[in-house]
C-alpha cells in the first residue's frame, strides 16, 4: 500500500495503476505482519482471487483420532494465518482414504514422527504432494483404467487447437498423446472411455496424485507367503482364499508348510544402500505343539538353535513371531523361512520388515476439492468461496451417490421388498442392478428401457418379469413371497370387486387410515417410512433363519383387529361409519349425513359399495372366482373346501343370494393367502392353540412390573442432565464444547447454571458433587429428592470395555439410527441369542423358574420384549388409543333381525390354522398372528372394559400427547394384573422426535415438558393402584448427541443442534428405589485429547447398558445362574463395571 500512497486493506489493485499486463498485479504486502490477510481483498471480479507473498509457505496435515484431515498452512509467520487454517484452530476436517493398511498418525498412537499440536487431540505433519504418471504402457482394459485414474482431464478438443493431440483408438477407451510426447504414455496423456458400470463418458489424466507425510519415507514391508519362491526337497502348499475356511489372513491366501519337511519359502528384498531391518512372520499353528525353524539372510542363519513358532491357540488365530534385527546389503537380499520337520507345520502368512529410525511414509489420495478455504468474511464477496464453486461440488457429491456401485442393488432390494419379495434372491437383485446401470431390460422379446443409467421402466421390468417374480413353481418355497401392506388391502378389494360411488359422490375417500391400518400415504410414523426393510418378524419360522418381513412391524394386534373391522364393514356397509364401537367408527368412512347401519345389503349410508356380480352358478365356481380376483388364484384347495362348506351351512334370514356373497368376501379376505403373496399347506394333524396370558395361579408371588421408557432419536441428554459443580473445571469446558451458552447473546446451546436444577450427586467417587437437571423436569427432580429416581452418567450400549483404540471393533453400526435403536433393545451384540431382546430373555427364564408372565407393547412390534420360541407367551401389542371390538355386531332396537352375517371369529381361526413346515413363511407368520391377535384381544378386551384411571394424563390444553395414552395404557393393564393372574409384566413403551439435528434448545423444551407431565400422571395413578413400590422405570435411546453443536439451519448462528454421538445419560424412577443418587462417570476432559472422546464430542461410554440390566433384572427375580442368558454381554466387563441390585433398590 505504501507503494500507492494508500493505508487501507485494498493493497490488490487494478494493474492498469501500475502500468503492468496479465496477472502479475499485487505488490508484495507490507502490511503490519508482512503476509498477505485471507479474506480481505475488496474490488473488481478480477481483483480477487490467490495473491502472492513473498515468505515461505508449506502445507501441512492436521490429522485427528479418527484419521480425518484438516489443513494447515505453516509460514515464517504464523500469526498471520486465518483459523480455518491455523495447524492448531482449523478444524476443517474432510476423510481422505489411506493407503497401504489404512494406518495413519494419530495422538492415540503417538503421531509418530508428527508433532503433536498443543490441545494434543492432533498430529501436525508436513506434507509433500507427488504426481505420478501410472500408465507407462497401454491399459490392459476401462476396467482397469477406472480403477486406476482419479483425475479428470479437458477434452482434447477443447485443451488445443487441432493436431495437439494424437489419438489412438484401444478396445474399450481412447488414448490421446499430446503431439510433444512423441505416443509415450506420460502423465499428460488423456484417457476417453465410456465407464463400464454406468456408461458416462470420462476423461481422464495419467496422473497420480498422492498426499506423503514426511518423516516417514518407509512405510512397513509386508510381504506375501504366497509370494514367495518355495523350495526343498518337499515344497510348502499354497492355499488360496477359495480353498480354506480361515479369512483371517491377508493377501490372497497362505503358505502351508504340513508335510513339507525341509522344505522352505524365499523372498528376494532389494534395499539401495546397506541398512539393518527389522523381520517377523505372522503365521498360525492351532496345533498344541511348538514348531521349529531356521531363518536365513544371504545364507545366514540367523539364530543357530533356530525359531520357535508356539502354539496360535485356536484355529484361525494369526500371531507374529519373534523378530530378528538383521543386516541387510544394498541391492538383493533373500530372506528364508526353512522347516525341517515333516509333520504338521505351521501355516505363514507373510514376512513383516520394518526399517530402522524413520518409517516409510503414511499417504493417501489427494483428495478432489471445490470450495476454497479463504472464504467470505462479508456479503460484499471478500474471500474466495462462491455459489458456483457449492453448486459444483453438491452436483459431484450427487453423481457420487449416483453412480456409487452400491446404489442399483440398494435401491433394487427397496423396491423389489415393495413390489412382492421380501427376501430377492441376489440373481433377482443382480438382474435388476443390471437394468439399473444399463437402462434396459429384455424379456419376450420386447426390450423395455430408455437406456440412460437409472431407468426405472427397465428396473420395473426387470423387478416384475424376472422369472423369480413369475414363475409359479417358486411359489413353493417356504421363504418366498412377503405379507402384503396394509393399505394395499382395501384398495384391491375395491378395484376387484367393482366399487361404484354412490350419487352425488365423486371420489373415494377412506378416512383415518392409519389408525385403521397402522399406514397411511404421505403419513409416516418416522423418517424411515412405514416399517425397516431389515426387520425380523416376532412369531413365525422366519425367526430361525433370519428372514426379514418388513410388512410384519405394522402387523400386531391392534392393527391386525382394526384391518380385519375394516375390511368386513366395507363389505357389510360399503365405504361407511358403521362399525361402531363405543360411538368410534371402526369403518374407512365417515358419517355421510343420512341411512341407517343395516347389514342388509341396502348400503343406506355407504359413500360407495361394491357393485361386482360374479359369473359362477355353483359354489365352488364362486370360491375359486374369489380366488382369482383377491388371491390371485394361491388360494389352497383345503381353503376352498373350508369355504365352501360354510358358504353351503349358511342360511341367511332374508337376502340370501346377496348375504351369502358377502359372507364370502368376508371369509376369503380373512384367509393367509389374501393378507400375503403365498401358497399354504395345512398341516391337518394340529391345531393351532390358543395362547394362555399368565401360567400360574395368582398370590404365589408378589406382582413386579417393569417399564421400558425408549426416546427413539437420540436424546440429547447432555442437555437433559449437565455438570454442574465439579472436579477440573468441568462446567467450563461443557459450555465451551457446547458453543457457549443458550442464551441471545451467545447462541450455544449449553445451558446456563441459573437455568438448571441443581441436584447432589451423593456419589464420593463421582467428578461432581452436583449436576444440573433440565428445569422442565421438575417432576424428576421432586422423584429424586424423595429417593425414587437414580441418574447414570455416561452410559450407552458396549459390547466390551471401549477405548479409542478399539472402539471401531463394535458389532453395530455406530451413530446409525435403525442400528442402535435395535441392538439396545437386544443387547446382544455378539448373536448369541439370536432373534431375542432383553426383555424377553427375561421373560423367559421368570416363567421358567414358574412366575405368571406378560410383555405388553403400546408401541407397535418391539424386539426388546422377544423371547426365544415356545419358551414363554408371545408378547402382546396394544394401541395407545385402547381397544376395540372385534367385528361388534350391530344392535338397534328397532332393528330385531340383527347382523345378517355370523360371528366370523370361528371361521378366521379355521382358515388360519396351523401350517405344515414346508408351507410359506410368510402365510405361517400372518397366521400366527391373526390366532393370537384374536385369541389375547377376547381376554384383554374384557379384562380392561369399563376399567377407568384417575390421574388426569391430559395436558392444559386437554389433550392426552402419545406418550400419555401410552402410560395410561400401561396403568390400566397393570390395574388388571389380578384378573389376569399376572405376577410378572414387561412394557415397551416409547416416542420419538428426538433426533433434533436443529434448534435443539427449543426442541427438548417442548417434549421435556410432555414426558414430565406424562411420567406424573403415570406415578400418581401408580400409588393410587399401590403399586408404584412395585413399579421401576427404565428410560433408554440409542446413543447421545454430540457435544460440539452444529451450524444451524438459519445460516446466522441461530437454530443450532447436534448430531449423532454414543455415551449420553439416563434415569430411572420406581417407588422402591434405594434413589437420591447419580451413578457412573463423566469423563474429565470434553475435548479430543480426552481418552474417551471422539471429534465433535462423541463420547464413548463408560458404562454399559449391561450394568443396569444387572441390578433390575435380579429384582424381578432372575436367578444368578440365569444371568449370563439374560445378558449374553455381561461377561465381557468386570463386575467394577456393573450394578447390582443392592445398589439399586431398599431391600
Amino acid at each position: 500500500p505504501e507503494q500507492l500512497g494508500t493505508t487501507d486493506w485494498d493493497y490488490c489493485v487494478n494493474p492498469e495503476q501500475l502500468g503492468t499486463t496479465g496477472w502479475d498485479y499485487c505488490v508484495d504486502p507490507m502490511y503490519a505482519s508482512g503476509i498477505f490477510k485471507f479474506g480481505t481483498v475488496s474490488g473488481a471480479d478480477f481483483e480477487l482471487g490467490y495473491h502472492w507473498t513473498s515468505f515461505n509457505c508449506s502445507i501441512q496435515a492436521k490429522i485427528n483420532n479418527e484419521g480425518y484431515v484438516a489443513l494447515a498452512h505453516e509460514t515464517d509467520n504464523m500469526n498471520s494465518i486465518p483459523p480455518h487454517l491455523d495447524a492448531e484452530q482449523s478444524l476443517n476436517y474432510f476423510k481422505v482414504y489411506w493407503d497401504g493398511d489404512g494406518a495413519y498418525p494419530s495422538p492415540a498412537n503417538g503421531c509418530g514422527k508428527c508433532r503433536l499440536n498443543i490441545n494434543a487431540d492432533a498430529c501436525i505433519c508436513p506434507t509433500k504432494v507427488k504426481d505420478e504418471i501410472v500408465f507407462t504402457a497401454q491399459p490392459a482394459s476401462a476396467e482397469d483404467i477406472i480403477s486406476s485414474l482419479y483425475i479428470g482431464a479437458i477434452p482434447p478438443d477443447i485443451a488445443g487447437p487441432s493436431g495437439t493431440f494424437i489419438s489412438q483408438p484401444c478396445d474399450g477407451f481412447t488414448v490421446h498423446f499430446p503431439q510433444t510426447s512423441n505416443g509415450v504414455y506420460t502423465r499428460e496423456t488423456i484417457f476417453e472411455l465410456n465407464h463400464p458400470y454406468h456408461g458416462t463418458k470420462l476423461f481422464l489424466k495419467n496422473t497420480k496424485s498422492t498426499v506423503y507425510l514426511e518423516g516417514w519415507e518407509h512405510a512397513t514391508t509386508i510381504l506375501e507367503a504366497e509370494d514367495a519362491l518355495p523350495g526343498g526337497p518337499s515344497v510348502p502348499n499354497l492355499v488360496l482364499a477359495n480353498e480354506t475356511n480361515r479369512n483371517r489372513f491377508s493377501g490372497a491366501g497362505y503358505m502351508h508348510f504340513e508335510g513339507a519337511g525341509q522344505g522352505y519359502l524365499e523372498w528376494i528384498v532389494s534395499v539401495p544402500e546397506n541398512i539393518d531391518a527389522t523381520i517377523s512372520f505372522r503365521y498360525e499353528d492351532s496345533w498344541e505343539t511348538t514348531n521349529v525353524v531356521d531363518i536365513l539372510v544371504n545364507d545366514n542363519v540367523i539364530s543357530p538353535e533356530g525359531t520357535k513358532l508356539g502354539s496360535t491357540g485356536n484355529w484361525d488365530y494369526w500371531m507374529d513371531s519373534e523378530s530378528f534385527l538383521v543386516p541387510l546389503n544394498s541391492g538383493d537380499n533373500t530372506i528364508q523361512l526353512k522347516y525341517s520337520d515333516p509333520w504338521t507345520g505351521p501355516r505363514v502368512d507373510y514376512l513383516k520388515i520394518e526399517w530402522p529410525t524413520i518409517p516409510s511414509s503414511y499417504s493417501f489420495r489427494n483428495a478432489p476439492h471445490f470450495m476454497s478455504l479463504s472464504q467470505d468474511y462479508n456479503d460484499e464477496g471478500e474471500g474466495e468461496t462462491t455459489a458456483r464453486d457449492a453448486y459444483y461440488e453438491t452436483d459431484a457429491v450427487l453423481d457420487h451417490y449416483h453412480y456409487h456401485p452400491n446404489t442399483a442393488p440398494f435401491i433394487c432390494i427397496r423396491l423389489i421388498q415393495r413390489l412382492g419379495i421380501s427376501n430377492p434372491s441376489p440373481g433377482h437383485i443382480e438382474a435388476c442392478a443390471d437394468a439399473f446401470r444399463t437402462g434396459t431390460y429384455s424379456s419376450g422379446g420386447q426390450i423395455f428401457g430408455s437406456g440412460d443409467y437409472g431407468s426405472l421402466e427397465a428396473v420395473t421390468a426387470a423387478i416384475t418379469l424376472e422369472p423369480e417374480a413369475t414363475s409359479a413353481v417358486l411359489d413353493a418355497d417356504p421363504g418366498y413371497g412377503r405379507i402384503r401392506e396394509p393399505f394395499l388391502q382395501p384398495i384391491q378389494v375395491l378395484r376387484s370387486l367393482e366399487a361404484e360411488l354412490v350419487p352425488l359422490e365423486h371420489h373415494f375417500e377412506l378416512w383415518e387410515l392409519f389408525d385403521r391400518l397402522d399406514q397411511e400415504p404421505h403419513r409416516f410414523k418416522t423418517v424411515f417410512s412405514h416399517f425397516l426393510p431389515e426387520y425380523i418378524p416376532d412369531v413365525g419360522p422366519t425367526i430361525v433363519p433370519g428372514y426379514v418381513s418388513p410388512e410384519s412391524m405394522v402387523v400386531n394386534m391392534p392393527s391386525i383387529i382394526a384391518q380385519l373391522n375394516g375390511l368386513m364393514s366395507l363389505v357389510r356397509y360399503g365405504i361407511s361409519d358403521c362399525f361402531v364401537d363405543d360411538g368410534m367408527s371402526l369403518g374407512f368412512g365417515t358419517y355421510p349425513g343420512n341411512g341407517n347401519c343395516l347389514d342388509d345389503g341396502s348400503m343406506q349410508r355407504a359413500s360407495a359399495f361394491f357393485s361386482y356380480i360374479p359369473e359362477a352358478t355353483t359354489t365352488a365356481g364362486l370360491v375359486q372366482e374369489l380366488n382369482t380376483l383377491l388371491c390371485a388364484g394361491r388360494l389352497s384347495q383345503a381353503s376352498q373346501d373350508k369355504i365352501v362348506d360354510a358358504y353351503d351351512s349358511y342360511s341367511p334370514a332374508y337376502d340370501e343370494a346377496g348375504a351369502k356373497l358377502r359372507f364370502a368376501y368376508q371369509l376369503v379376505m380373512s384367509t393367509p393367502e389374501f393378507h400375503t403373496s403365498t401358497t399354504v399347506k395345512e398341516d391337518t394333524t394340529k391345531s393351532r392353540p390358543g395362547p394362555s396370558i399368565s401360567s400360574s395361579d395368582a398370590g404365589i408371588n408378589d406382582y413386579k412390573a417393569l417399564i421400558f421408557l425408549f426416546l427413539s432419536g437420540g436424546v440429547d441428554s447432555f442437555s437433559m442432565l449437565p455438570p454442574h459443580t465439579c472436579e477440573g473445571d468441568l462446567y467450563e469446558k461443557y459450555v465451551d464444547i457446547r458453543g457457549g451458552l443458550s442464551n441471545e447473546t451467545d447462541p450455544g446451546i449449553a445451558l446456563p447454571k441459573q437455568n438448571l436444577l441443581e441436584i447432589p450427586t451423593n456419589n464420593p467417587e463421582h467428578v461432581c458433587s452436583s449436576v444440573g437437571l433440565h428445569q422442565n423436569l421438575q417432576f424428576i427432580d421432586e422423584l429424586y429428592k424423595r429417593e425414587d429416581a437414580i441418574f447414570v452418567t455416561n452410559i450407552g450400549l458396549l459390547q466390551f470395555p471401549a477405548t479409542k483404540e478399539d472402539y471401531r471393533d463394535t458389532n453395530v453400526r455406530l451413530f446409525a439410527h435403525n442400528a442402535m435403536q435395535l441392538e439396545t433393545m437386544r443387547e446382544d451384540l455378539e448373536g448369541e441369542k439370536y432373534g431375542t431382546g432383553v426383555l424377553g430373555r427375561m421373560k423367559d427364564k421368570l416363567s421358567e423358574a414358574g412366575f405368571a408372565c406378560n410383555a405388553y407393547s403400546i408401541a407397535g412390534s418391539q424386539i426388546s420384549l422377544l423371547g426365544s420360541p415356545g419358551v414363554a407367551s408371545s408378547p402382546i401389542a396394544l394401541s395407545s388409543n385402547g381397544m376395540q371390538k372385534f367385528i361388534p355386531q350391530y344392535e338397534a332396537s328397532w332393528w330385531t333381525d340383527g347382523d345378517l352375517t355370523p360371528d366370523l371369529t370361528p371361521y378366521i381361526l379355521r382358515l388360519n390354522n396351523a401350517t405344515a413346515v414346508d408351507s410359506s413363511f410368510m402365510a405361517e407368520t400372518w397366521s400366527a398372528k391373526v390366532s393370537n391377535a384374536i385369541y389375547q384381544h377376547k381376554k384383554l378386551y374384557d379384562d380392561l372394559e369399563g376399567d377407568t384411571v384417575t390421574a388426569n394424563f391430559k395436558d392444559a390444553s386437554g389433550r392426552k400427547s402419545q406418550l400419555c395414552k401410552q402410560l395410561e395404557m400401561t396403568a390400566r393393564l397393570m390395574a388388571t394384573h389380578e384378573s389376569r393372574n399376572a405376577e410378572r409384566d414387561f412394557f415397551h413403551v416409547g416416542i420419538g422426535g428426538w433426533d433434533l439435528h436443529s434448534k435443539v434448545i427449543e426442541g427438548l423444551e417442548s417434549r421435556f415438558d410432555d414426558v414430565n407431565h406424562c411420567l406424573k400422571a403415570f406415578v400418581e395413578e401408580a400409588e393410587h393402584l399401590g403399586l408404584w413400590n412395585n413399579t421401576v422405570l427404565l428410560q433408554f435411546s440409542e446413543f447421545g448427541r454430540t457435544l460440539n453443536p452444529n451450524s444451524g439451519p438459519e445460516g446466522d448462528g441461530t437454530g443450532k443442534g447436534c448430531d449423532h454421538a454414543w455415551g449420553g445419560n439416563q434415569f430411572i424412577i420406581g417407588g422402591g428405589l434405594k434413589g437420591g443418587q447419580v451413578l457412573g462417570q463423566y469423563p474429565l476432559d470434553f475435548t479430543e485429547n480426552g481418552p474417551l472422546v471422539l471429534s465433535r464430542g462423541r463420547i464413548i461410554p463408560t458404562t454399559p447398558w449391561d450394568a443396569i440390566w444387572s441390578g433390575v433384572s435380579p429384582w424381578m427375580g432372575v436367578s444368578a445362574e440365569d444371568m449370563d442368558h439374560v445378558l449374553p454381554m455381561k461377561k465381557n466387563f468386570d463386575s467394577s463395571a456393573l450394578f447390582t441390585k443392592d445398589m439399586f433398590f431398599n431391600l
